[in-house]
């Protein structure tokens, strides 16, 4: 945007010269140079102003469309931290209770005879194994919502990029268009000169 801002006012500046330089050298009667370049800087002024509105209301899409993808992207954000303290939590709990199971089961075996000693070593193994299933389970469960959080940001950062490209699609062509004015009158202001 500031390599815009330069070309506007750099075609003003021009302009601007261009109509000191021509009171300067015109054949005409000063007055009437005087009205014709007060026209032409009049017809500038005004499409200067125009640039400047176009540009400023671009300015305030791109800004609407970044805030938009922003909110959306803190909110999945803030979802997936949500659902991951959830899940842990919930795995937290599960392990405690077969912990507290175990332990539990452990101090009534001791005091019985050697074979149910054995039952009891049998019981923490299948516990062991549950509770690795279940902090396996809690482990999938976190990399698949991290994984479509990661989708979910993608596709908005994606639509925003897409949204800002439709946003700013006509910027060539006002671009090109305030070229095509300032050098028409430059053309007028030396064609002005020369009378």
């Amino acid at each position: 945007m500031a390599k815009k801002g330069g070309f506007f006012l750099g075609a003003i500046i021009g302009g601007t010269a261009a109509a000191v330089a021509a009171l300067l050298l015109a054949p005409k009667s000063g007055k009437e140079l005087r009205e014709d370049l007060a026209n032409q800087a009049d017809d500038l002024k005004d499409k200067a102003t125009d640039y400047t509105d176009y540009a400023v209301q671009k300015g305030s899409e791109l800004s609407s469309i970044a805030k938009d993808k922003a909110s959306i992207l803190g909110d999945q954000a803030g979802d997936l931290a949500g659902n991951v303290k959830l899940k842990t939590k919930d795995s937290l709990d599960k392990a405690q209770d077969v912990s507290d199971n175990v332990l539990e089961s452990f101090k009534k075996q001791t005091g019985e005879l050697s074979d149910r000693f054995k039952k009891t070593a049998q019981d923490v193994n299948d516990s062991v194994d549950e509770l690795g299933d279940i902090a396996g389970d809690a482990s999938d469960d976190i990399f698949i919502d991290v994984k479509e959080s990661a989708k979910k940001a993608k596709e908005t950062v994606s639509e925003g990029v897409t949204e800002a490209k439709v946003a700013t699609k006509d910027v060539p062509e006002k671009v090109a268009e305030a070229k095509h004015d300032t050098k028409k009158a430059a053309k007028e202001v030396a064609d002005d000169i020369k009378k």
